[in-house]
């Protein structure tokens, strides 16, 4: 049984997917929103900051057998972290602690974290699993310090790059933005000079199953992509791969954008993935393309 916290995201959502596809698995999907029961997909309404509901939520996870958990609940996005750092802590570790400690009958618990704990990239270096964390913003220093009570509770993390694909929730994504613009013959300016190991959400969630289904030990695994991408390389793919025009995307620097911004950005943040094939037996990880094994 799988047990989504947060299903309602993006990364929630393309988890449901590939559990569904790649799997016989049954899933609880938790999320403030609820949608329908499916024959396969539960759907339990839950506040994470709200204990009662939370021990409710508990009580019914711990009548389930091999109870695998993706805890996908967090106050993100760099500016709103720094600008509500009580909320955001409250939410993203102190939130995370208590499910915890009350959800020890678990299977398995992975909680995704993000390549923002590494900070800077320096000469296109590819940050390790067990390399310094140097966040360079609050938001940082939050997932860092969940990853840190995850790993004192003996759980699993995943740290992912910058993800897009388009969205299979109400919202649209990034991806859908840009070819929005695209398809209305309008200018969409991305970054050029800051670069990530870039990755699809369905990747990302089929990495992330596959993980759980070999039953990973490793404490962290970085979940990403081979190649080094900027925004803009990412903005050339999606216009190629919806047949539309690549002109249109154009490219911009992130010193142009930085008054933009109200708290500091890392402008690399590449990621080794070496852990992640050893682990699962691939030779190569593509952003959009399903894994190579060997």
């Amino acid at each position: 049984m799988y047990v989504i916290i947060g299903a309602n995201g993006y990364l929630g959502s393309y988890c449901q997917k590939v559990i569904l596809e790649d799997t016989d698995e049954k899933i609880i999907c938790v999320a403030r929103n609820i949608k329908e029961n499916t024959e396969r997909i539960s759907w339990i309404g839950c506040d994470i900051t709200d204990r009662n509901a939370v021990d409710m939520l508990l009580e019914i996870l711990k009548n389930e057998d091999d109870v695998k958990i993706i805890y996908l609940a967090a106050y993100h996005k760099p500016d709103l972290v720094e600008r509500n750092k009580e909320l955001a802590w409250d939410i993203n570790i102190t939130c995370l602690s208590y499910f915890i400690n009350k959800a020890e009958f678990a299977k398995s618990i992975y909680y995704v974290s993000t390549d923002s704990v590494y900070g800077d990239s320096i000469d296109n270096y590819h940050f390790k699993e067990k390399d310094e964390l140097k966040p360079v913003n609050f938001y940082g220093h939050n997932k860092a310090a969940a990853e840190s009570v995850m790993i004192h509770r003996g759980r699993n993390v995943v740290r992912f790059p910058f993800l897009i694909s388009p969205s299979l929730s109400d919202k649209p994504h990034f991806y859908d933005v840009i070819v929005d613009s695209l398809r209305n013959n309008k200018p969409f300016e991305m970054y050029e000079d800051s670069y990530r190991s870039s990755l699809s959400f369905e990747n990302a969630a089929r990495l992330l199953v596959m993980l759980m289904e070999k039953g990973n030990t490793e404490p962290v695994v970085n979940v990403c992509g081979d190649m080094d991408l900027s925004k803009y390389d990412v903005g050339l793919m999606i216009a190629d791969r919806e047949g539309l025009d690549r002109n249109l995307i154009v490219p911009i620097t992130m010193s142009k954008a930085v008054d933009n911004f109200e708290t500091k950005r890392a402008t690399s943040t590449l990621m080794d993935n070496s852990l992640l094939k050893e682990i699962l037996g691939i030779e190569y990880v593509d952003i959009f393309e399903r894994p190579k094994f060997r």
